[in-house]
């Protein structure tokens, strides 16, 4: 055992030294390893970074937390809902009143807006004097819509039920919002010119964790107003959401229940499908975990191909180097090497440039996630511990595959013919 010992680590110091001796040979070589290594390192820990902000995106909606829309709402929708969706009967206010009196559910409110989730231009305003906010969200929603979705309200309060019923021209509005139309001032009791007409701050809403990719989340463009206030504006916006949340260990009694109701209010007969779609934030952000695994797949294929480059070209300096060396190998069969001694020399040789390359690749990956990460601090981009092993396993594993060939090619050299080689 010490004796094998004693012969791996000579034959390391030995390959450590060849490698040295042609620095730039080795380098050329080791390029599709390093960027083979790099792919999983880099992807890994900024997948591992996106996740974890889908987590804490989808953490904020709170527990317990549905939405029931006409059309079908489970994952992220891009482009137009089918025509056949868009058509179907509105939900209303009595929907969600009706809903609120179920026994499972803890609390419902309608939603109404006015905006859009996209980069396009509203087509109204939100102003304090000659400051504008660009692109606001406008919600109207019942005051007990904090409770439903547990946000907290930073400064001031939210709107109540007598405010509501008298459609009043109250507003609650995100920190962003507050600190781009007042600075640091205190904007409680303040008016705003909301879509043309005088609004009164009541209250500013915590911020919220951001985007997916860094910056403001949608809900940092919010202003909340009452529902009615917002009705009674814009009469026009009848396509209305419901935002509801379920008593503890209820949320499946919820779905039934609200299931069973909106399909007796709707006319939905025993045969035919829902007309209207109930979803959770988990299954909103499904799609989002879909595209990230895709990706993973997407690149560990091209991350192949680097190392499978990589893989042929160390074959080839191996080959070149066994030839190189014909006579340095004639001289050690003469002095009693083994066959298996010189197998084992350029099977070192060979894993000892990949492992390099792998930990080049390794460092390489590490530098770009934290690049990632100083670009984009929202996701906390970081090398997680099974891309290291699965790197520098694979990369040392592609010096003994492709190794394998030159190394039993120089064991089976022929010493007189070897020695004799010039």
């Amino acid at each position: 055992m010490i004796g094998l010992r004693t012969d791996i680590r000579e034959n390391l110091w030995l390959a450590l030294a060849t490698i040295w001796e042609h620095k730039v040979r080795s380098a050329l070589t080791l390029l599709g390893v390093v960027v083979g290594t790099m792919t999983v390192i880099a992807v890994g820990s900024i997948l591992t970074g996106m996740n974890a902000r889908v987590d804490a995106i989808a953490e904020q909606f709170g527990p317990n937390v549905a939405f029931v829309t006409k059309q079908s709402s489970v994952g992220i929708r891009f482009g137009r809902a089918p025509r056949d969706e868009r058509m179907r009967k509105n939900l209303t206010q009595a929907d969600a009143d009706a809903i609120a009196e179920l026994p499972a559910v803890a609390g419902a409110t309608p939603t109404n807006r006015l905006g859009s989730f996209g980069p396009s231009n509203s087509s109204f305003s939100v102003k304090y004097r000659d400051v504008e906010f660009a692109r606001p969200i406008i919600f109207g929603v019942y005051s007990n819509y904090p409770d439903i979705r547990s946000t907290e309200v930073k400064e001031g309060r939210f709107f109540v039920d007598s405010e509501a019923k008298r459609f009043e021209q109250v507003a609650v509005i995100a920190e962003s919002v507050s600190t781009a139309l007042f600075g640091g001032y205190n904007p409680i009791d303040k008016s705003v010119d909301i879509d043309g007409r005088p609004f009164r701050v009541v209250g500013v809403m915590k911020r919220g964790v951001g985007g997916l990719f860094g910056g403001d989340g949608a809900d940092d463009r919010f202003i909340y107003v009452p529902f009615q206030t917002l009705e009674k504006m814009h009469p026009e916006l009848d396509d209305v959401s419901i935002t509801l949340r379920a008593r503890d260990g209820q949320m499946g009694a919820m779905f039934d229940e609200v299931t069973e109701l909106l399909r007796r209010r709707r006319g939905v007969r025993a045969n035919q499908s829902n007309d209207f779609s109930i979803s959770t934030p988990d299954a909103i952000f499904e799609t989002i975990g879909s595209m990230t695994k895709i990706l993973g797949l997407i690149v560990v294929p091209l991350s192949g191909a680097g190392l499978l480059i990589g893989g042929v070209g160390v074959m080839n300096i191996m080959l070149v180097s066994v030839t190189e060396r014909t006579k340095e190998i004639g001289v050690r069969r003469a002095v009693g090497a083994r066959r298996r001694d010189i197998v084992w020399q350029f099977l070192i040789e060979a894993m000892s440039l990949t492992g390099i390359g792998g930990l080049l690749g390794i460092l390489v990956g590490w530098l770009i996630s934290l690049l990632v990460t100083a670009v984009i601090p929202s996701i906390p981009s970081s090398v997680p511990l099974w891309s290291v092993a699965l790197g520098f396993s694979v990369s040392v594993a592609l010096g003994l595959v492709f190794g394998l060939w030159p190394a039993v090619k120089a064991a089976r050299l022929d010493p007189i013919d070897a020695l004799r080689y010039e």
